[in-house]
């Protein structure tokens, strides 16, 4: 209980300063998730359409890894994103994150973070992560029900903070398929 207290704390002070996308799933091992999310930003007024795929492979009990692709287009530029990360499990509720941030208009980034999920209802869980590089701060919320097995659709809330802007902020939605 200490550990989780602890790495819960840490994952808040870590909100300081990179944006990790996928909803946090629960997977088995040698299971994969594939999913895609649309998200409506808004940064300075402006809106910021942020659509993103991923796919994730849990390794073991405690190891899942992924790939994401997020594409961000607005009235003024459009950009994207790929991430290559790790979860770490420490226990069925809480993980930790670590990845490699390659952004089309500027050098990659490393950022880690902290994620947890919790059964809010027989078919739906709640989620929270946020994840921190040294240019960028992210946090996501959300919701996932799970239609079937293998199915489940997902809403949520995220937000990043470039160092050196205002947050661009919004809600989304999505689906993912395990297989």
């Amino acid at each position: 209980m200490k550990k989780k207290i602890l790495t819960l704390m840490a994952g808040t002070m870590l909100a300081t300063s990179i944006g990790y996308a996928a909803p946090i799933t629960d997977l088995a091992p040698g299971e994969t998730t594939i999913g895609y999310n649309h998200y409506n930003l808004d940064q300075y007024g402006h809106s910021v359409d942020n659509d993103s795929v991923y796919l994730e492979h849990a390794l073991s009990d405690k190891f899942n890894v992924g790939i994401e692709r997020n594409g961000y287009s607005s009235q003024y530029s459009g950009w994207d994103t790929t991430d290559v990360y790790a979860h770490y499990k420490l226990d069925n509720n809480v993980r930790l994150i670590v990845g490699d941030r390659n952004y089309s208009d500027s050098s990659d980034k490393f950022f880690y973070g902290v994620g947890g999920n919790m059964n809010l209802a027989p078919k739906l869980d709640g989620y929270a992560s946020v994840t921190t590089s040294n240019v960028e701060t992210s946090w996501q919320t959300g919701v996932n029900y799970k239609m079937d097995g293998q199915t489940a659709l997902h809403l949520g809330y995220k937000s990043d903070k470039y160092d050196d802007s205002s947050a661009r902020d919004g809600f989304g939605f999505g689906i993912n398929h395990n297989f």
